[in-house]
């Protein structure tokens, strides 16, 4: 399985990462730069390798596209990291630290965090956490023993990742082998300025917040989101606090208030949580684009990363990915459509004005 790093920059041809490593399309036997631009390859038939030299030496040749053979140039401490992922990736004999991480690459440990901060936006400490949480989650698919799917990550205690997974899932090791079993999700659909809207949520918050054209469209989103959860209209005892929730949003619609503090339960990845978090602290108003969040974070070369993650968030409005738009000025895509999204700008910029 390549790491999401990796697949990450290839299906966005993020030239930043040319000549820091290569990767190969087994149907073809053809390596490539990771910003060629011929079609993109399926995840599964992908292979990466460190240098031109080991994909020569399995018997791949040059793609005559992208001629990543006809130049050499290479960004040492972004081979340093890809080095180090690398390292995380396949280490499975207890836990590692960032600091024998660093040693084991030849830097020291201030030099590696300041690496990660860099590129990825991350401490190693959270890249290899979340890198655990990956290989966890991939061994208890293949087993029926927790216990050994856990050790098999590389995680020495499992009364530490039984927090993690809490955290990080909504559920237990044991409730993500069962397929989701036992975790119960309540959803609700109600009629918003911008359309129809479902809101679902665990007993710890809410988890899935999106607009949509039909009820049967936006129920299959759910469904496809939590495949395994145990889904349900929201109870009657529940109704209160649904009816709370729709009409915080729809006060928030109509330029009534400029809150919209819902309590959160969501997945998502190291990276992801960053962004999303740093979303949640741009002034209602105002925008920025997904350079100058990826600069704000920390992390200036990963602005599509930044993208991806703004496109994978589940929770309208209160992971407020409206607010950001492209370089150019443009208003970019947004998840719930062109129309919903410079409505919503026009919203917050009129209600600005307003306080002004």
């Amino acid at each position: 399985m390549v790491n999401e790093v990796y697949s990450t920059a290839i299906l966005a041809r993020d030239d930043a990462f040319d000549f820091q490593f290569y990767y190969g399309v087994k149907t073809t036997r053809i390596f490539c730069n990771v910003s060629c631009k011929s079609k993109a390859p399926l995840i599964d038939n992908i292979i990466i390798f460190d240098n031109i030299s080991s994909a020569q030496a399995e018997g791949y040749r040059a793609c005559k596209r992208c001629q990543p053979d006809k130049n050499s140039q290479q960004d040492s401490g972004l081979i340093k990291l890809i080095h180090a992922c690398r390292k995380i990736e396949l280490h499975t004999e207890g836990s590692i630290t960032a600091l024998q991480l660093a040693e084991s690459i030849g830097i020291n440990q201030f030099q590696i965090n300041r690496l990660f901060k860099k590129y990825l936006g991350v401490t190693p400490k959270s890249y290899i956490d979340q890198s655990q949480l990956t290989a966890l989650k991939k061994n208890l698919r293949e087993t029926d023993n927790v216990s050994h799917a856990i050790y098999q990550s590389g995680i020495e205690s499992s009364s530490v990742i039984y927090g993690r997974m809490n955290s990080h899932l909504g559920m237990t090791p044991r409730k993500y082998l069962q397929g989701g079993s036992g975790v119960k999700i309540s959803y609700a659909i109600g009629l918003t300025s911008l359309g129809l809207v479902l809101i679902a949520a665990t007993d710890k918050g809410v988890s899935f917040l999106q607009f949509g054209d039909s009820k049967h469209q936006l129920l299959a989103q759910l469904i496809a989101e939590y495949p395994n959860a145990e889904i349900t209209l929201m109870p009657d005892e529940n109704e209160k606090k649904l009816h709370h929730w729709l009409d915080l949003l729809n006060l928030y619609l109509t330029g009534c208030s400029n809150q919209l503090n819902l309590p959160l339960d969501v997945r998502a990845t190291a990276f992801q949580k960053k962004v999303w978090d740093f979303l949640r602290s741009i002034p209602y108003g105002e925008v920025m684009s997904y350079g100058e969040i990826a600069k704000a974070i920390n992390a200036p070369k990963a602005y599509r990363a930044v993208a991806n993650a703004c496109a994978g968030n589940n929770v309208a409005l209160v992971i407020p990915c409206h607010r950001v738009i492209r370089g150019d000025g443009a208003l970019g895509r947004y998840r719930w459509g062109d129309n919903r999204k410079r409505e919503l700008l026009d919203i917050e910029k009129n209600k600005n004005k307003t306080i002004r």
